[in-house]
């Protein structure tokens, strides 16, 4: 209540209370005045409170919280705290964290302002109250009902990591939920096992198959270079010696040298002795092989042949040997419009025409000249050595081509030429030429040839002689060929016909695998991995899915809608459990809602528990009423269905007697049977819920409403279908008012039922 005095003015509270609140309250003003007392009442109690008390415990709060100032109670610091009237300025707010916490669940509160002539003014004190406990927006804060507010601060500071802890609550919790749901259901790993191994296994199919043909192909592009190259420089051997035959049959035929070998003599004519028994061993040919006009005629042999072949600068010295003796040599020491004096040794250097001059190669201790002569004159082949070093070459090749005369019939033995001290008959002598190997390979290109391709390569003689120190295997490699091996190369042999078999190793130092081929399996394993677990997560949320619908529904009846199909099923004699909390309004209404929630979760949490124990159907629960149904939508005997829902009724009233809710208060359930037939199906389509429609549901809950606190009442059909219980009896009294046995059932008159016995044996098994 309000009281007022002259004069006084409203103003004060005008802030906190709306207009509404006043509820016609006079319309004069009322004046500044102090405020002496506060009384309410807090679940019937009677609060009454002056302003003394209310100021000392205020200052113990705040004083407990260490909140400041004595004067946080309110918007403006206390006038004068000594004495027993507290003035408070216009505007003010009397609202605070410690009256809030003073004055708890008050649902009555009065002001009482002194006043010589006080009259009162009623307000409606419920939302008086709310309003001065903060609002209605109070009513869902989370935690307890009536949790502290930071008194610490004006403004509440916002959380700016809120969003991040609740993601990452939110992704724990997924993630939670997500493995027990595997847990639970083998199948689901063991089909994304399964999707995990086929999409390996194809993948990496797919991969190694894209492999195989880019190693294949690889490798046919190695074999194709390597054989193009080969069959290049066979053609290019074989140009490069065809000028020795043409200069061959030119010495025969051109007859400038026809006295030539005669002059020379059969060894060991004009022999140097110094030389005898050296690989150098010399005849003295001075005046013999010196003549200029033997050299312009062989001149004239060899350099139009030379050009005629594009071999200019390719073979650069061509040398003659009448009786097997270095006579003539081309170019002679001077340079030509062919010839080049600086592309071949000169002076005294190794190998040039003057200090080979009057070598006589047929009766050198030399192996090269003895391998040499051997195949010109007892082989008779075309012979073709190095490559070697021969400075101002780097490498080169040589070339030597036998001459042979026509036979003297009448005499034999001139036409003998004399190797190694055994007589050759119609040998006249040999054509060799010279080689710059340097330069056919750079007219081959080999190097960009295997460098544009990725190759590293090396061209190598297989067979043949090789002489140690004087030429070598070896004809061409690139920069890493000594990293080539059998696992990272192939090897191409073809026959080059003038030097036997050529060899050429051609490879990827990093191997033939494709560099794409890492990746590629990396991206595999990995897409494999995310289509299973997009596998698992589909079926686990289809299971999810499935499992909610099931709790909805019965199995049968999800199909019929799937189908399309109106379900719609008859039963004829089931068994259907009532119960509600008795005063469950009274004790909602002096709870928050959230609380009440709370409470009846964890109440019907539990009974779940049982409604799965005993195989019957959890039907529904609206607010705290809650139904099963034994016998459908499963059938079984109806004996049987009654047993179970009864059974299921004893245990919930013995949960129910040991329950407390959080605040440690105790609930109170009652409890009715009723058998009868029913019919089941879905009704609509939003939002669909199998529902129960019959007779047997009025009376069920009628059975219900019209029983006991704690007790069970059934009605003359179910108590007579749990007498015919198969291996259970039940203890059970029949029902009386008044004297009178039975009922007044809404609806249905005068029934007579039966409550379970409580506190004895109610059931006892017959097994």
């Amino acid at each position: 209540m309000w009281s007022k005095g002259k004069g006084n003015r409203r103003g004060t509270l005008q802030s906190q209370i709306s207009e509404s609140d006043w509820n016609g309250a006079p319309t004069e003003e009322v004046e500044q005045g102090d405020i002496t007392s506060i009384t309410g009442s807090s679940s019937g109690a009677e609060i009454q409170m002056n302003i003394d008390s209310i100021y000392d415990a205020i200052k113990n709060v705040e004083k407990e919280e260490d909140a400041g100032s004595k004067g946080h109670l309110f918007d403006s610091k206390l006038v004068n705290p000594d004495v027993n009237s507290y003035a408070y300025p216009r505007k003010t707010s009397i609202v605070g964290a410690p009256l809030r916490k003073l004055v708890k669940r008050s649902t009555e509160v009065s002001f009482t302002v002194p006043s010589s002539n006080s009259e009162s003014l009623s307000a409606p004190p419920s939302n008086i109250w709310t309003k001065l406990l903060g609002g209605d927006d109070d009513l869902w804060d989370k935690g307890d009902m009536f949790a502290e507010d930071d008194d610490n601060s004006e403004y509440r500071e916002e959380d700016r990591c809120e969003p991040v802890k609740t993601c990452s609550r939110s992704c724990y919790l997924e993630t939670r939920h997500f493995f027990s749901t595997l847990a639970k259901y083998p199948y689901i790993t063991a089909v994304s096992f399964f999707v995990l191994v086929l999409c390996l296994s194809a993948g990496m199919a797919a991969v190694n198959s894209e492999r195989g043909k880019h190693i294949m192909q690889a490798q046919s592009s190695a074999a194709f270079v390597a054989t193009d190259t080969a069959i290049w420089f066979a053609n290019e051997f074989r140009r490069a010696m065809l000028p020795l035959y043409g200069i061959q049959q030119g010495v025969i035929h051109s007859g400038y040298f026809d006295t030539l070998k005669d002059k020379i003599g059969s060894y060991p004519q004009n022999v140097i002795q110094e030389t005898v028994g050296t690989p150098m061993t010399k005849r003295n040919v001075t005046g013999i092989c010196d003549d200029k006009d033997l050299q312009d005629k062989f001149r004239s042999i060899v350099e139009p042949i030379n050009a005629e072949n594009n071999l200019d600068g390719v073979v650069v010295s061509y040398r003659l040997f009448p009786n097997n003796v270095a006579c003539l040599n081309e170019p002679s020491g001077e340079s030509t419009e062919h010839f080049k004096k600086e592309d071949f040794p000169q002076g005294d250097e190794r190998g040039s025409a003057q200090s080979t001059l009057g070598f006589d190669a047929g009766n050198s201790d030399n192996p090269f000249w003895n391998m040499v002569t051997k195949d010109l004159f007892i082989e008779r082949k075309l012979n073709v050595f190095g490559p070697f070093t021969l400075p101002p070459l780097k490498e080169t090749f040589c070339g030597h081509l036998s001459i042979w005369s026509e036979l003297d019939q009448n005499n034999s033995t001139q036409n003998a030429l004399t190797l190694q001290g055994s007589p050759v008959v119609g040998a006249w002598g040999f054509i060799m030429n010279f080689l710059d190997w340097g330069k056919l390979l750079e007219r081959s290109d080999i190097y960009e040839r295997f460098a544009s391709r990725g190759f590293e390569f090396e061209l190598y003689r297989v067979d043949g002689p090789v002489i140690e120190g004087a030429d070598r295997a070896t004809l061409a490699k690139s920069g890493l060929s000594h990293l080539l091996n059998p696992e990272n190369s192939i090897s191409i042999e073809t026959e080059s016909e003038l030097h036997g078999i050529w060899a050429n190793k051609v490879g990827v130092v990093d191997g033939w695998e494709p560099s794409w081929y890492p990746m590629a399996v990396a991206v595999v394993v990995l897409l494999s991995f995310l289509f299973a677990f997009m596998t698992a997560s589909m079926l686990v949320e289809r299971q999810l899915h499935r499992d909610l619908l099931y709790r909805v529904m019965p199995s049968r009846a999800i199909k019929k809608l799937q189908r399309g199909q109106t379900v719609l099923e008859k039963f004829n004699l089931v068994t259907i459990f009532f119960s509600d909390i008795v005063g469950f309004t009274n004790m909602a209404g002096n709870m928050r809602p959230l609380q009440v929630m709370a409470m009846l979760n964890e109440l019907y949490t539990e009974l779940d528990k049982l409604v799965e124990k005993h195989q019957i159907y959890k039907v529904e629960t609206i607010g705290d009423a809650f139904m099963v149904v034994g016998g459908a939508p499963d059938r079984v005997p109806a004996p049987i269905a009654a047993q179970r829902v009864a059974l299921f009724a004893l245990d919930v009233v013995e949960f129910v007697k040991d329950f407390r809710t959080k605040n440690g208060d105790q609930i109170f359930i009652r409890a009715g049977l009723a058998s009868g037939p029913v019919c089941a199906g879905v009704v609509g389509h939003s939002m669909p819920r199998y529902c129960f429609f019959g007779d047997t549901v009025n009376v069920a809950s009628r059975m219900e409403s019209t029983s006991s606190k704690m007790k069970i009442q059934v009605s003359e059909l179910t108590y007579r279908l749990l007498q015919d219980s198969p291996d259970m009896t039940f203890d059970f009294e029949k029902r009386s008012e008044g004297g009178h046995f039975g009922v007044e059932v809404k609806g249905k008159g005068h029934q007579i039922t039966y409550v379970a016995v409580l506190g004895v044996l109610n059931c006892t098994s017959l097994n």
